[in-house]
């Protein structure tokens, strides 16, 4: 359900984008924009799944659900929490969002 809104969200974003072709300074800008677009979009889907998500040291996430937490490193996917249960859901909504929102990069010769 909530892979269907982030697909058609995407969907709707990249048809409204304009396709110009941009010199090298301007393409590295516009993927520093467009990855904290990405971390706030991200960030967006995981509070509306999991309510309490806050921002932690080295920069993982903090998601709290009925007294257990979970610590979520962005970086590398890991997830740490002594609740199995949630530490399993907040990996795969992370896994799920990561490959909706950042897919697989095209090549480009």
């Amino acid at each position: 359900m909530v892979l269907d809104s982030v697909v058609a969200l995407v969907l709707n974003m990249s048809r409204e984008i304009p396709k110009v072709v941009v010199e090298l300074e301007e393409a590295t800008k516009t993927e520093k924009e467009n990855n904290k677009k990405a971390e706030k979009v991200i960030h967006a889907l995981l509070v509306s799944l999991f309510r309490d998500v806050k921002f932690g040291e080295n920069g993982k996430l903090v998601i709290s659900v009925d007294g257990n937490v979970a610590h979520l490193d962005k970086q590398s996917g890991n997830v740490e929490s002594e609740n199995e249960g949630l530490k399993e859901r907040v990996r795969v909504a992370f896994q799920w969002i990561q490959n909706v929102v950042k897919p697989i990069p095209l090549s480009v010769s």
